[in-house]
């Protein structure tokens, strides 16, 4: 049995939740990162003063929109989750990382991980339907 004739023998509104779910689950993230951009950007920057990273990600993002915002703050979730490489290469100083208070770097790696999944899950589901033969 191929995965199209199974996923359509499952009820109509677990087939919808199935479909729905993956975007649900990235827009979250992509919401937590909005409300970050609005909320914690300026301690994000204020804790990285002397980073070369964050210097070059204000100059090339900076700005008050919410599309500079949300990038800007996107792009610096990041320094939480491979902040090492960032400092091998001397980007980053490793007093001024380990000063970004841990309910922020919590909360990027939350919403980078809901990303990762819901789109993870979009793009298996959608494979698993397009071998399947659906057109």
């Amino acid at each position: 049995m191929n995965f199209n004739a199974w996923f359509e023998t499952w009820p109509l509104d677990l087939q919808i939740a199935c479909l729905l779910a993956p975007f649900v689950i990235s827009l979250s993230g992509v919401f937590i990162i909005i409300v970050m951009g609005f909320r914690n950007l300026d301690v994000i920057l204020a804790t990285f003063p002397n980073s070369e990273y964050v210097k070059r990600q204000k100059v090339m993002w900076g700005g008050s929109s919410l599309p500079s915002r949300f990038i800007l703050t996107s792009s610096l979730a990041a320094v939480a989750l491979w902040p090492n490489n960032y400092i091998k290469r001397g980007e980053l100083d490793e007093n001024e990382v380990k000063k970004l208070p841990n309910s922020i770097k919590r909360r990027m790696i939350v919403a980078w991980w809901l990303c990762v999944i819901g789109m993870a899950w979009l793009f298996l589901l959608i494979g698993l339907l397009k071998l399947s033969g659906v057109e």
